[in-house]
């Protein structure tokens, strides 16, 4: 069985963060995910959790000042106080909410400073944050994001993050494999799938072009899903995608998978 994670920075926002985590309970989602968690008082959280039954599969890190435009902090220099303080902020509230995937954002090119710097400052910084997060088992995780999305974005390729998964040399990093992402950035989903899928450790899925739910674009999602499913990977499909209409009827696509 597919294990379909609801974003809950992304879907059921009209509500509060414990109604979203009922509603996601009701629409049948097996676990929940979310970039912004770590805002929200742990207990309530918790308590949340508790009453849905609902696993956090996923957290994203602190990742600056997102209003300002900051999109994470791991290969901005002259940061890193601030890094180290995101990374155990995520390390205690994944601990608690038995999360075991953190995403570290790797944060915008840096003006003046080159690729190469940018990307060993980035390296030894991913090395922290896994030797950092090993000790509760979790896994730290980077994700290429496509230009159009997220214009200036360091990991801004699959060969890149391999590059950097490599290079960190830790058995507690892996990719974050947004589908989304990978189609409009190099396309030949499958073939990447298969690719990466030594080092893919959570799946993200959103429909091409208007990232909405599965079954709104040009992808065949119920493929891929079956696809992924015959690798005989057994993690998460995070559901991070922005819903197309108001109401039940952008939730359909799930009944085949519950």
């Amino acid at each position: 069985m597919l294990k379909l994670a609801a974003n809950l920075d992304w879907l059921f926002c009209e509500y509060p963060i414990v109604e979203r985590f009922q509603a996601a309970k009701a629409a049948g989602f097996h676990g929940v995910e979310g970039l912004f968690l770590w805002q929200h008082p742990l207990d309530v959280l918790l308590a949340a959790q508790r009453e849905t039954g609902l696993p956090v599969a996923l957290m994203n890190a602190p990742a600056g000042n997102w209003q300002a435009g900051e999109r994470g902090l791991a290969s901005l220099p002259g940061r890193d106080e601030e890094f180290h303080r995101s990374l155990l902020i995520a390390r205690d509230y994944a601990t608690a909410l038995g999360c075991r995937k953190v995403h570290v954002m790797a944060g915008l090119r840096v003006a003046g400073l080159s690729a190469n710097a940018q990307h060993e400052r980035l390296t030894d910084r991913l090395r922290i944050a896994c030797d950092i997060m090993v000790g509760a088992d979790i896994d730290v995780l980077i994700e290429p994001l496509n230009p159009d999305d997220m214009p200036g974005y360091f990991v801004d390729s699959f060969p890149l993050a391999e590059r950097l998964i490599r290079d960190v040399g830790r058995k507690n990093i892996g990719l974050q494999f947004d589908i989304y992402h990978c189609q409009k950035i190099h396309g030949n989903v499958a073939h990447l799938i298969e690719h990466y899928l030594p080092i893919i450790k959570h799946f993200q899925i959103a429909s091409v072009p208007g990232r909405h739910e599965p079954g709104t674009g040009e992808l065949n999602e119920a493929w891929l899903f079956e696809f992924i499913k015959q690798t005989g990977y057994q993690g998460w499909m995070g559901c991070e995608y922005k819903p197309s209409t108001p109401g039940p009827e952008s939730l359909r696509w799930i009944t085949p998978y519950l």
